[in-house]
């Protein structure tokens, strides 16, 4: 058989009998692996490695976006999860063969055959797949170019620094459940379609005008009118700031003459009140800020200090006691930084206070306890525990 000859089924008997086999000991079809002549090493193509869960999606007829900028570690996003993608090496070598058919699709035959398959590419690289976070900094930079400051200060924004909902998830490396998740819980209002960050001077003013008619309309908590709302404040805040708000701070609570009333979510509105008392003031007097938190909400609303986590700290070490300002989403999105910082800023945590800071890098495989065991070391004060930093003296 010359160099270049391609083999036959006398070639396969040859090759079984040397082998001390016989047709029998095979499938009636054979396959014939060929190098191709073009370029074995280019990289037209990539490997990528998924789990069980990712290859049921796709068999769901599911779609997987791969989401990343140049100077952006790439992610890869299922419709509610977010994955990393990592390049590894092999020391195996990975071949690229088209038309290679397996047992199942051979077992059939009745008939010896020789079919030809090739080897379009040789690969000592592929892309591993881990499960991941959302990569949320580029949702802030973006919105931060545009926060709604009123009507009166539209002018100062560039329609180029607009950005809807489907511009979003696009550019934003999260799945859509999650950014959907994210936005419930930033304070953003949708304004001719585009996603805007609402100013807190703005929304302490428009919210302030929606409480206020608790009291004039002599309104019980749980018997807010939306219409009413509406009706009475769209002279001075837009409509849409004011369906947006009534949407992120109220819920159904009954019905009265065929009329769907609403109540006004307590936490939400005392967190709210909390995060407008601590912006810019830096260190308050503890009991100071406690009281002028409960002055500030409306009558029958109870303020907790469990309120706090994830947006205050309180130092009661200080003389007098005092608490300061400290959103969650002030802190790095590394976990090793983010730990760092939270036992900067305070020797000793309870798991209540510290849980709001890391739920949002937690993982279904390294949940907020497990952090907690590897980030953090725990200790126990008169049956309270605690965590500190893991080689703190």
């Amino acid at each position: 058989m010359t160099e270049n000859k391609p083999r036959d089924l006398d070639d396969i008997n040859e090759m079984l009998h040397l082998a001390k086999m016989s047709e029998n000991d095979v499938l009636p079809t054979s396959q014939t692996v060929y190098f191709t002549n073009e370029n074995l090493y280019c990289n037209n193509f990539k490997f990528l490695e998924l789990d069980q869960h990712l290859i049921g999606e796709l068999k769901q007829g599911q779609t997987l976006y791969i989401k990343g900028d140049d100077d952006e570690n790439v992610v890869l996003c299922t419709k509610d999860r977010t994955y990393d993608v990592n390049g590894a090496e092999t020391s195996n070598s990975l071949l690229l063969v088209k038309n290679l058919s397996f047992f199942d699709d051979l077992k059939d035959g009745q008939k010896r055959a020789l079919k030809t398959v090739t080897v379009s590419g040789i690969f000592y690289e592929y892309l591993s797949i881990t499960p991941g976070k959302p990569h949320l900094k580029k949702l802030t930079d973006l919105l931060n170019k545009s926060v709604y400051k009123g009507p009166e200060r539209e002018y100062e924004i560039k329609n180029e620094d607009l950005y809807s909902y489907d511009d979003l998830i696009k550019i934003v490396q999260a799945s859509e459940k999650e950014l959907k998740d994210v936005l419930k819980h930033l304070n953003v209002v949708t304004i001719d379609g585009k996603i805007r960050l609402l100013d807190v001077e703005y929304h302490f003013r428009a919210l302030s005008y929606m409480l206020k008619l608790i009291e004039e309309n002599s309104w019980n908590l749980d018997e807010i009118d939306f219409e009413e709302t509406l009706n009475s404040l769209r002279d001075i805040i837009p409509e849409e700031i004011l369906i947006c708000l009534f949407d992120k701070y109220t819920e159904e609570s009954k019905t009265i003459d065929g009329l769907q009333l609403y109540s006004y979510k307590e936490p939400e509105i005392c967190r709210f009140f909390a995060q407008i008392l601590l912006y810019g003031a830096g260190k308050f007097n503890l009991d100071e800020f406690l009281q002028a938190w409960r002055e500030s909400v409306p009558e029958g609303m109870t303020c907790d200090e469990e309120l706090l986590h994830g947006i205050a700290i309180i130092d009661r070490k200080s003389d007098p006691p005092v608490i300061s300002a400290f959103p969650e989403d002030s802190l790095p999105e590394d976990i090793n930084s983010r730990f760092s910082m939270l036992f900067k800023v305070k020797e000793k945590w309870t798991v209540p206070e510290i849980t709001p800071y890391i739920e949002r890098v937690a993982t279904d495989k390294m949940d907020v306890n497990a952090l907690l065991a590897k980030f953090a070391r725990a200790s126990n004060v008169e049956g309270v525990k605690y965590y500190s930093a893991k080689h703190a003296k």
